[in-house]
């Protein structure tokens, strides 16, 4: 099949004319029709004029030009295949009307808001330094208890209010203050392209969806914005939670679903019938789990994928991209990907699930497929969620059994290796460096973590302040924030979130998805105690250290319940070693200290079973360290921590 490697297609837009152009080798007929608004339903639709496009039968692209000046007008392709002739959006869309249907003509430029020419993306020197959390637009501000005035809640433009607090009563910060407080450097936002799951013409319906059934790859979802039957206002509005997101030192992370679409009576199949998809004889095969799986190895699809990414990166100004089922696309794709997004950026993130639903049903040698265990034919920036470390902290992620956290020890070596990011020659290594590992425990797929400790602790008192079950989130918070790698949570994680056993909540409503920000207040021991752990962590480089050195020269001690582990640093102006230790067990654990160097006679507590922080807690002697039960102690060498106090 003829390919078109020129990035110009769909609609290019000038105010005297604007270029159709779609790329569809199999049709024998392809027509533009417009239209003045993006469906039937509206005040003053109407159907304007059709023009037919010309193909160019070396490319296997149609184009017309069409010429007068046609911003904000709708359109639409009629493409014939086989003598069936078939309506369609088109599948390089920038702007659409309601519900996606109906592609807009759109001057992007106009789109942009005030000071958008100003606005720079957010980069982290190394990933690892990056600390990501990862939320649903809607669950974001969708709670009263948000604060956020009623007309944005659950939209785009929550992300510009500032002074937010709980319940609006000027005490307790929540949404982006409270993420500043925290000391995030991401927010990674599921889907946020169009999807198909919430009818955007019924907003007082209370629809909700994650949005994992992608419509039009390269335009936001309208339902979160204001007015989703203009196509420049959701355009617009999503610009705007950019841009105040990155007023504050805030990057954003953009959720994308390239493994499969909503359905295949897709623009894509309506535009070029069977090439987009994967098959086997007439069956379309089904690694997403949903019905189809995209062929990412075909050079269109390829170049789509590729395309789009950075499309949004550049005209939207995302910094960094989350691939869903990543297993599903192949390596050659995503280091395709690494290497277009480092032309404008190496710094930008790159990360994703290294498996499908459904493996056995790809299309493509497992060989091919983006997995861990072919994490060594990828880029090492980029990274993959590191599901063992998750599993062997709590146990399998919606059932009741348990993992490290809970006092189970089969699984201690796997956790030994997700803190040395799954890079060390030791035990299970698959990464390259630490860049190549996401370390985490809980996303928004499953229990949240607070909903597993409730299941594997045979409990349903979600409210519950109970010691053992916040020591527990403690640990497992500890142990992602002071491994190496690139530490991810929850949003909410760290104020116990719950959506009360929902493990699957995709089209649950916001009474159960909505972070419930009164939590902060009830559980803010354990919140300030993430706040903490993210201190230390952007206070010690070696826990962010790109490469291996941390990895070769961190020194573990085990006596199979208890772990204890130094990391030396020589970085000028920082501490010169810390030593983190982990009791899971009920009682009191004694472990002794070691190095690959000179090991201090006196320490100085920072983190204990209560809090977490920079700040001195008390001092201990020597090396034998008593750790009590459920609880962690993170220690610096007294002399460094005294010298580095004495400089600020």
């Amino acid at each position: 099949m003829m390919n078109y490697n020129n990035n110009d297609l769909g609609c290019t837009y000038y105010f005297d004319r604007t270029v159709f152009k779609v790329w569809s080798p199999d049709a024998t007929e392809v027509r533009v029709q417009l239209f003045k608004t993006g469906s039937d339903n509206e005040p003053d639709a109407q159907k304007l004029e059709s023009y037919g496009l010309k193909l160019d039968s070396q490319t296997g692209v149609w184009s017309v030009t069409v010429f007068g000046d046609l911003k904000n007008l709708y359109y639409t392709y009629l493409v014939t295949v086989n003598g069936v002739t078939r309506e369609t959006q088109d599948v390089y869309s920038k702007a659409v009307g309601v519900n996606g249907r109906r592609s807009m003509v759109c001057d992007m430029e106009s789109t942009n808001p005030v000071g958008w020419d100003g606005d720079k993306h957010i980069y982290v020197r190394n990933s690892t330094d990056a600390i990501i959390w990862e939320v649903h637009v809607g669950d974001f501000s969708g709670s009263p208890s948000s604060g956020v005035s009623e007309k944005n809640r659950g939209k785009y433009l929550a992300f510009t209010e500032r002074g937010t607090t709980l319940n609006g009563e000027g005490r307790i910060k929540t949404c982006v203050d409270y993420l500043l407080d925290l000391g995030v450097t991401h927010v990674h936002l599921n889907p946020v392209y169009d999807f198909d799951s919430v009818d955007e013409s019924r907003p007082e319906s209370g629809q909700y969806n994650w949005g994992y059934d992608p419509s039009n790859y390269n335009v936001p979802e309208g339902s979160y914005s204001s007015n989703p039957f203009d196509g420049n206002v959701r355009i617009n509005e999503f610009k705007q939670m950019v841009q105040a997101l990155h007023s504050v030192g805030i990057g954003v992370v953009m959720d994308v679903v390239f493994n499969h679409t909503s359905s295949t009576d897709s623009c894509f199949n309506r535009t070029v019938p069977d090439y987009y998809y994967r098959k086997y004889g007439d069956r379309l095969l089904n690694s997403s789990g949903c019905g189809n799986v995209l062929a990412s190895e075909k050079e269109m699809v390829r170049s789509y994928i590729v395309n789009s990414v950075v499309y949004w990166a550049n005209e939207y100004h995302i910094d960094g991209f989350r691939f869903d089922l990543m297993g599903c696309i192949d390596t050659t794709t995503m280091n395709l990907v690494r290497l277009a997004l480092d032309e404008i950026d190496p710094r930008i993130l790159v990360y994703g699930e290294p498996w499908s639903a459904n493996l056995g049903d790809n299309g493509i040698a497992f060989e091919d497929a983006s997995v861990k265990e072919n994490a060594h034919k990828l880029s090492s920036r980029i990274a993959m969620f590191n599901d063992s470390f998750r599993n062997a902290l709590k146990g399998n992620n919606d059932d009741a059994s348990i993992g490290y956290i809970q006092g189970n020890n089969h699984n201690i070596y796997y956790v030994i290796s997700g803190i040395l990011a799954c890079s060390s020659n030791t035990f299970l290594k698959w990464a390259k460096k630490p860049t190549q590992c996401v370390t985490y425990n809980s996303a928004h797929d499953n229990l949240t973590l607070w909903d597993k400790l409730m299941k594997s602790s045979n409990r349903d008192d979600y409210d519950t302040t109970d010691e053992h079950i916040i020591a527990m989130n403690k640990l497992s918070a500890a142990l992602v924030f002071t491994s190496q790698g690139i530490p991810f949570i929850l949003g909410g994680e760290e104020m116990a979130r719950t959506k009360y056993g929902n493990h699957n909540s995709y089209n649950s409503p916001l009474s159960v998805n909505a972070i419930d920000w009164n939590r902060a207040r009830k559980y803010k021991e354990l919140v300030d105690y993430y706040k903490g752990l993210i201190a230390i962590r952007k206070s010690f480089s070696p826990l962010r250290e790109p490469t291996t050195v941390t990895v070769s020269n961190t020194y573990f001690e085990t006596n199979g319940r208890a772990i204890a582990y130094t990391v030396p640093n020589i970085t000028h102006g920082e501490w010169d070693m810390m030593a983190i230790l982990f009791n899971n067990g009920h009682e009191p654990a004694k472990i002794t200290l070691k190095s690959h160097t000179t090991l201090p006679h006196s320490w100085v507590v920072i983190t204990d079973y209560e809090s977490s922080g920079v700040e001195e807690r008390k001092r201990i002697d020597g090396n034998d360290i008593n750790i009590p039960p459920m609880s962690v102690l993170i220690l610096i060498d007294d002399k460094s921590f005294d010298s580095v106090k004495k400089q600020k």
